[in-house]
């Protein structure tokens, strides 16, 4: 009974008059329930009862000539009616906060730059499929890296790709092969080293080269000039062409051995559980399966990273994978995968060194020095009047 007043709320109630018994009969002939009551004098009663029927009191004190006087309130009506003033502000900041919290984990623009809009227009309905689009959620959309990796392999025009994030906006720049571009408006024009390196091969199909087999250019050398000497007229041209350099990179990278193993595995079973620093809420793990790779999905609050994130656990079953694979081998194709994606995918490898390689868990990082052979050709609009 103790136990039910407290939940229904209680409060301390001192009855004096000459005759508070008689409120107590009437209390008792109105089933109006109480307990603990305690004769303080002949003219003094204190109970305890329920805090919505201690208002009934106040009806008939003035019938029985007593004063009733109400002393100490518990309970959860008891506090709702004590702060039912600002409870709606309590309400209100709680939801604000929470929308604040969904609004912070969606994808509010998504910018797509470079290339013609046949190509940009494949871009966007592959990275809608793969959860990267306007109105979605962040936490929704595969990794930058898995992005970026589907858009190279999918789109044959896309030569590079580069996807940043700033809050919840994304700005995707692609870069086309240049034999798979539009080049409806053909302006006079040079052809200018966009890097430096040791030329080793040079096309020309229009324009006067100016640089020859083995010379060494640094970036904005002029390569091909859109100027040609014709006695004593200057004829300006479109220059068209490649100039293939050998040129160097010192490069990082970092590489999931856990999603290069994904690739080989048919059947994945996938599970999500909430994490709060190190203790998690509805972790599940389906039997005779073995982890395969977790991916942790961290919830904003605005521009700031929460410690709550959502996991996402892959699982496959040990007894039907019966691909063999080497190590070595898949850290070479990723490296493969990484180097295309971050130089081209025209570029050709002629060599690679490893200087540095670090291993925690399943991640590889590498420091690498890397000699590709690439067209280092860039276009710049002649300017006739010059």
């Amino acid at each position: 009974m103790k136990k039910q007043f407290l939940l229904n709320g209680y409060v301390d109630v001192t009855i004096t008059g000459r005759t508070p018994e008689q409120m107590i009969n009437y209390l008792i002939q109105h089933d109006i329930e109480f307990y603990d009551v305690r004769r303080m004098s002949n003219q003094h009663i204190k109970l305890r009862m329920k805090y919505r029927d201690a208002f009934s009191l106040k009806h008939v004190r003035k019938r029985y000539g007593c004063k009733v006087k109400f002393e100490k309130r518990g309970g959860p009506p008891y506090y709702y009616q004590k702060r039912k003033k600002w409870l709606p502000i309590l309400f209100s900041l709680i939801f604000v906060i929470g929308f604040i919290f969904v609004l912070s984990n969606m994808i509010w623009k998504v910018d797509i730059n470079g290339g013609t809009q046949e190509v940009r227009y494949e871009v966007h309905e592959l990275i809608e499929s793969l959860g990267l689009s306007r109105g979605s959620f962040i936490q929704e959309m595969d990794s930058i890296s898995q992005i970026e990796r589907e858009i190279m392999n999918n789109i044959e025009e896309v030569s590079y790709v580069g996807i940043k994030r700033t809050g919840t906006s994304f700005s995707i720049t692609i870069e086309e092969n240049k034999e798979m571009m539009d080049e409806e408006n053909e302006q006079p024009s040079n052809l200018i080293a966009s890097k430096t390196g040791t030329i080793q091969k040079i096309y020309v199909t229009n324009g006067r080269p100016v640089v020859h087999v083995n010379d060494f250019v640094q970036k904005g050398d002029l390569l091909v000039s859109g100027q040609l000497d014709e006695g004593n007229d200057d004829v300006y041209t479109h220059s068209e062409g490649e100039v293939i350099a050998e040129v160097w990179y010192n490069m990082t990278g970092s590489i999931d051995l856990a999603t290069e193993k994904m690739k080989l595995v048919d059947d994945v079973n996938e599970q999500y559980s909430i994490k709060f620093g190190d203790f998690e809420w509805f972790p599940t793990r389906p039997e005779d399966l073995r982890l395969l790779n977790e991916e942790k999905k961290p919830i904003y609050f605005l521009f700031w990273e929460t410690p709550i994130s959502i996991q996402k656990k892959y699982f496959y079953d040990e007894s039907e994978w019966t691909d063999e694979y080497n190590e070595e081998e898949l850290i070479l194709q990723a490296v493969d995968e990484l180097l295309k994606r971050k130089l081209g995918q025209s570029i050709d490898v002629v060599y690679q060194k490893v200087l540095h390689e670090d291993r925690d868990s399943d991640t590889v990082k590498i420091e690498m020095f890397v000699k590709v052979l690439e067209d280092i050709s860039q276009e710049q609009i002649l300017n006739q009047g010059d």
